[in-house]
């Protein structure tokens, strides 16, 4: 079964990164991608992760998780040396760094998800959470591929990324499987940790860099598009 979790969240992240490339062509608008992408974030952010992670573990422990999970940002940022100046939206390494970390926070936010399905894989909640690791992957891959796409790197970088970013899956899986549902509560801090370190990535990284080269109105409109998107296609599924 964890071979399963594996290829559906591989799956999901492959679609997704298939789609960022199909707006391989907006470059140019690089502002405009950064905004929709931040929009797309938060609002998977807002509207799934932390409603799911505050019903399982309560208000106190969730929001103990997303501040460790700020403070562990801080310290990357720290050793990364992100240093941003007006011209630098447009640098190859930025964008790099940028799915780098971003590739870090979905891969630490996997492990719980595959311990979720490990753990219910003998009830009848096994195919919707299957279901779930799938849709809910396409979204990331979007995100994880976009600024990748800007720099115009090599699609295997494709492979080997979704590779990574769904091995803890498969091991969260197989974890689940054995320790059960007495253990979700640490799971669910597991993602509100996460939770933390992807709303740091977003907001200093990708909206506030996309506001220093353009109107922040436009900016803002875009961030409510993504947003909107984000909240449409997580009601659809």
């Amino acid at each position: 079964m964890w071979l399963i979790a594996f290829l559906s969240t591989f799956a999901g992240i492959m679609i997704g990164g298939s789609i960022a490339w199909l707006f391989r062509g907006f470059q140019q608008k690089m502002n405009v991608i950064y905004a929709i992408c931040a929009g797309l974030i938060l609002g998977l952010i807002s509207i799934e992760m932390i409603p799911e992670t505050i019903e399982i573990s309560g208000w106190f422990n969730s929001f103990v998780g997303i501040f460790l999970g700020i403070f562990l940002f801080r310290g990357l940022h720290s050793i990364l040396h992100y240093n941003h100046t007006e011209d630098l939206l447009s640098k190859k390494s930025s964008n790099i760094q940028i799915s780098l970390l971003l590739m870090l926070s979905i891969l630490i936010h996997n492990l719980p998800m595959g311990i979720m399905f490990g753990a219910n894989v003998d009830s009848e909640l096994r195919y919707p959470l299957l279901q779930a690791l799938f849709f809910h992957s396409i979204p990331e891959g979007v995100i994880l591929f976009t600024p990748l796409m800007l720099v115009k790197h090599n699609r295997s970088l494709w492979i080997i990324f979704s590779f990574i970013v769904s091995i803890p899956v498969a091991i969260g899986a197989f974890i689940g499987k054995f320790i059960g549902q007495e253990f979700f509560l640490i799971s669910a801090f597991i993602m509100s940790f996460t939770i933390g370190l992807i709303l740091m990535v977003t907001i200093t990284e990708i909206l506030f860099v996309s506001l220093k080269k353009s109107h922040a109105l436009s900016i803002v409109l875009y961030t409510l598009a993504g947003f909107g998107m984000m909240a449409l296609y997580l009601k659809i599924i």
